[in-house]
């Protein structure tokens, strides 16, 4: 794994747990570019942003899918270089009318609470595998943008 020391410039980078995962598991389909995705970060000087709900969500899946040694490398190395941005409880009471209101089952309230965080941040490029994040109009590593 690349070291990558704590960075704080501009423009931020939110990091999703699509990219985290692909990132990790070298047989997913998107690693070649989840780590192209980590090298440009770098020479980016970019601050590395996340939400608590994807910090959870990618410790849950890492350990589960890929193991204990997997979920100890992220706390170790990955999560010390990001910034968190909570979503508290006023933040699921909003979010979660949000996705009722727009009833599309395959968006989660991680997804919700990813898109709101970036949209009040700024943040125009995500490490992310995940198309809604195209949908919402964000550049990913599979941008040509990117």
């Amino acid at each position: 794994m690349m070291p990558i020391s704590k960075m704080v410039g501009k423009p931020g980078i939110y990091l999703d747990t699509s990219g985290v995962l692909a990132f990790f598991d070298a047989s997913d389909v998107h690693h070649e570019s989840a780590c192209r995705a980590w090298e440009s970060i770098s020479a980016m000087q970019s601050e590395i942003i996340l939400t608590d709900y994807v910090r959870l969500e990618c410790w849950s899946l890492l350990q589960r899918r890929l193991g204990m040694e997997a979920a100890e490398d992220f706390l170790g190395k990955i999560l010390p270089i990001c910034r968190f941005e909570p979503v508290g409880e006023k933040g699921f009471e909003l979010l979660s009318r949000q996705a009722i209101l727009s009833q599309r089952r395959k968006l989660s309230l991680v997804d919700f609470s990813s898109f709101d965080c970036m949209h009040r941040l700024g943040i125009k490029r995500a490490v992310a595998f995940d198309r809604h994040f195209d949908e919402q109009g964000f550049i990913t590593p599979n941008s040509a943008e990117w």
